[in-house]
Parts: C-alpha cells; sequence; structure tokens
C-alpha cells in the first residue's frame, strides 16, 4: 500500500496550499514532507522573500540567491515575486542584482520591489536592471526606495502592465509622460512620496483608470487624457498647495479626492472645479485651520467634505448628497448610504457646542436646498448654553426630513438635548430617531420620544396638527438596526 497519498495531490491544490507559507521556515519544513513535494517548493511560482522573518537579517541575502537559483533551474515564468530587505554593504547590491536578474530573465507577471539603505547612507540607492524594460508578461509593478534603470528613457516593453506603483522613487516629468505612453494597458497608476517631478501628464490613455499622487513637494500642473478615468487622488500632507488640474477629455463618473491645505488663493479650488466639466463625486479635506471653500460646479452629484461649515460656500444645483465629515478616510460610515436626493449628512467629530448648531444653521440657510438632514452626535456632549441658542432670533430652517442617530445606552438628558438643540436648527414635517445602541429600545410614552413629540407640536401654528408615531421599515440614509432601534414622527 503506497502510503504517500500527499505527493499525489493535483498540483493546483499544491500550489493553492503553498500559498499561504509566507516565511521561509515554512516552506523548508513543508519541502521535507516527501520527494515530490522538495521539487513542487523549487518551482513554487510564488516568490516572498521580506528579511522581517529573519531575526538578525543574517543570511537573508544567501536564502534569497539559493532559492532564486533553485527555482530558476526549472526554466518557468514566476507568478509573483516580493523582495523587501535593507541593504548595509556595497557587495550585497551585487547579490540583490544577481537574483533579481536572473528570475527576470524567464519573466514574472507580478513584482514588488523593496529595497532600502536609511541606516546605511554610505551605501547608494539600489539601480534596478535594464532588464526589467524588457519583461513584456508583467502585469503589476510596485518599487519603493530604487533608482529606476538606466535605460529607462529608451526602451519599455510593459505591453501587459495593467498597475503601476511608486513610493520614494526619483522620477521626472519626462519620464512619468513615458511610463503612460509605454504601458498601453495601464489601468492605476500611483506615485506616492517621489521627488523630482512637478507636473504629471498623461496623454490619449485609453485604459488609464486609477491615478493617485501623494506628494511632499509642490506639484504644479495635473494634466490627464484618459477618457475612462474614474478615480483621481491627491494627498497634500505637507501643505503644498492644489494643484492645477485638467481633465477635461474625462467623459467617465469621476471621483476626485484632495486632502491637504487648499491654497490661500480664495478662487483656486473653484477654478480647480472648472476644469472637471464631468466630475460627479468628490472628496475634499481641508487641513489649513481658516480655509474658505467655494464650490461652483453643475455636475457634481456627491460631496464629502471637511472644512469649516462658516467658510464654505456651495453652488452646486445638482448636488444629491453632502457628507460633511472630519474622518473622510475612515470609509466605513459611508459604505451603506442609500441613493438621496438634495440631502446632507454629518459627521462631526471632537467638541459640538452651541456655535456648531449656530453655523450649521446659518449654512443650512444659503439657499443650499437641501431637503433631508441625518445627524450623528455623540449624545455624551453636553448643550449646557442651549439658552445662547434660543437668544438668537433665527427661525428653525425647513426640512423634509430629519433622522437623528443616537450613541448613548440608554435615553437620557443629553440625547434630549440633542434633540432640542436639533429642533432649535430645523423644522422637519417628519423626524426619525436612529439607535446605534443594540440595548436601546424606543417606546411611544418615553421621556424622549414624549419630548420630541412635543417639541415637533410647538413648531406648529396650527393647534390641530397631529404627529404620528410609527416604527420605520426604510431609512433615507443608512441601514436601519433591527426592529425596536428607530422611532419616527410624521406629520399628517
Amino acid at each position: 500500500m503506497d502510503d504517500d497519498r500527499i505527493s499525489k495531490l493535483p498540483t493546483n491544490i499544491v500550489d493553492h496550499i503553498l500559498s499561504f507559507l509566507n516565511t521561509p521556515k515554512d516552506l523548508v519544513r513543508m519541502s521535507v514532507l516527501s520527494k515530490t513535494w522538495f521539487h513542487l517548493t523549487a518551482s513554487f511560482p510564488d516568490l516572498f522573500f521580506d528579511n522581517y522573518y529573519f531575526i538578525s537579517g543574517e543570511g537573508f541575502l544567501d536564502y534569497v540567491e539559493y532559492t532564486t537559483s533553485r527555482f530558476c533551474h526549472h526554466n518557468v515564468t514566476a507568478r509573483r515575486l516580493r523582495l523587501v530587505t535593507t541593504i548595509e554593504e556595497l557587495a550585497e547590491l551585487d547579490i540583490v542584482n544577481r537574483c533579481l536578474e536572473r528570475v527576470l530573465k524567464n519573466g514574472v507577471k507580478e513584482l514588488m520591489i523593496d529595497i532600502t539603505n536609511q541606516y546605511h547612507p554610505e551605501v547608494p540607492n539600489y539601480r534596478l536592471p535594464d532588464i526589467l524594460l524588457s519583461v513584456s508578461v508583467l502585469e503589476s509593478l510596485t518599487i519603493r526606495g530604487c533608482e529606476l534603470p538606466s535605460s529607462l528613457m529608451d526602451d519599455v516593453r510593459f505591453k501587459s502592465l495593467t498597475y503601476l506603483r511608486l513610493y520614494k522613487v526619483h522620477i521626472d516629468n519626462e519620464a512619468i509622460e513615458y511610463l503612460t505612453t509605454s504601458c498601453p494597458l495601464l489601468q492605476t497608476f500611483g506615485i506616492v512620496e517621489c521627488n523630482g517631478f512637478d507636473s504629471f501628464c498623461a496623454f490619449g490613455h485609453q485604459n488609464l483608470r486609477n491615478v493617485w499622487i501623494w506628494y511632499n513637494t509642490p506639484v504644479e500642473r495635473i494634466d490627464i487624457e484618459a477618457p475612462n478615468l474614474s478615480t483621481l487622488i491627491l494627498i497634500d500632507w505637507f501643505g503644498r498647495g492644489a494643484p492645477q488640474v485638467n481633465l477635461a477629455s474625462s467623459k467617465s463618473r469621476t471621483t476626485v479626492t484632495y486632502m491637504g491645505c487648499l491654497s490661500v488663493k480664495p478662487n483656486d479650488f473653484t477654478d480647480l472645479l472648472s476644469n472637471f466639466p464631468f466630475i460627479e463625486d468628490l472628496r475634499l479635506v481641508s487641513l489649513r485651520p481658516g480655509n474658505s471653500v467655494k464650490l461652483l460646479s453643475h455636475s457634481l452629484r456627491r460631496l464629502m467634505l471637511d472644512c469649516d461649515l462658516e467658510n464654505l460656500e456651495l453652488n452646486t444645483p445638482n448636488l444629491d448628497l453632502f457628507v460633511y465629515s472630519s474622518s473622510l478616510s475612515d470609509q466605513s460610515m459611508l459604505r451603506h448610504l442609500t441613493d438621496s436626493k438634495a440631502s446632507m449628512l454629518c459627521y462631526p467629530h471632537g467638541y459640538v457646542d452651541f456655535l456648531w448648531f449656530h453655523k450649521l444653521r446659518r449654512f443650512l440657510g444659503k439657499k443650499n436646498g437641501f431637503k433631508a438632514l441625518n445627524l450623528y452626535i455623540h449624545t455624551s456632549e453636553k448643550f449646557n448654553e442651549l439658552w445662547k441658542l434660543k437668544a438668537i432670533e433665527l427661525p428653525p430652517y425647513e426640512l423634509q426630513h430629519v433622522e437623528l442617530q443616537l450613541d448613548a445606552l440608554e435615553e437620557s438628558s443629553a440625547q434630549i438635548a440633542f434633540v432640542d438643540v436639533v429642533l432649535w436648527c430645523c423644522r422637519p414635517r417628519s423626524l426619525t430617531l436612529i439607535s446605534t445602541s443594540p440595548s436601546t429600545e424606543f417606546e411611544e410614552q418615553s421621556d424622549l420620544a414624549l419630548f420630541t413629540y412635543e417639541k415637533l407640536l410647538q413648531q406648529e401654528d396650527q393647534g390641530h396638527t397631529i404627529f404620528k408615531i410609527v416604527s420605520p421599515s426604510s431609512s433615507m440614509f443608512v441601514a436601519l438596526p433591527s426592529k425596536g432601534k428607530a422611532i419616527s414622527f410624521i406629520k399628517e
């Protein structure tokens, strides 16, 4: 009876098992299971080398050289090659180059190279070999901390490349344009903390869909001629300012995200948006306090923004949804939003006082055309100065619907104060209270429900107005919790 059943497993199953092994130690253990598995691990097309898994780093490059030599002996194309290491000596650059050239000679489909010398500045950055440029089967390329091949501008044969990400790589304007031109199938191009360029230009690119640029030196111009572009992300945490952007040729629905400090010039961002005649989605984070933001767009339908409401002017007649939040980097709160019309969602973080609600009321009165409001504020906030709001002679803003999300475990005076301050700000035809806590049960005779009902009645001039109390089956904005966790008041 043959007991070596493990050697008879189909190759695709063996590959699947080996794909879960990311450390050299695991691969060595697996290779000794049988002679068959010893040869299979040698020719396994996923090569992962990361010196993080070597306690002292000693012997890491020896292991890389041995494994790549053993793999290339089978004369097969690598599916994935990931090499992460820190160079300490000049001789190590030669070892890395020898190993990489050996694999590239037979081709690789997905390549990730992360080679740094951050602790040894006397050692030059590793320069990628010219053979990389001739790997026609390459589909995904990520480079961190390396110099690009010296013959980059002479001959690039990335005919299959769809994904390109450069991180802390020196690249100039001409090289960016040449790369995009030489990669006809490129769909995603990311530049992260690179230097040497001040513009990003890509012309006549039919397949380019996603571009993100995280820059720490000023970028003056972005000019993209790509009719199918769907996403442009600009990250400017160093406060260099928004560049001039031209996406005039984009015919698809384009989402633009800008995270950083807007220019101090009041019309810069308005002028920037004028270059996006087809933009429908915009995410904007402003880190500089006191920025005034004026947005003019007839195509914009979805806006996510972090900015002082007092310094915000919108001229967006077709806007369906405005999400106001200081945590736009956390998209979990936006995943379950339903389609809305002329709606505003507020997720302010930090301390919210009467002054913030005063700003909200003034913002709503700027003829923005909002008909519905969803508001989430930590109900632990104390609205002790509500009397200051009531002393301000502003009528509540008329809305079709208001939804308030409450996060407390049980009804409290803070929730009642929250409802009170919201109804100073707004006069809705219907209002829904939603609990984010599974232990909260809304009851029609509870203090919170009775207070809300009485406040809504007080807003009506006619004494015969009736508000019907129901358990809602749906929400204009978010997926409702299970039964009993929401209550609505509807004007009849």
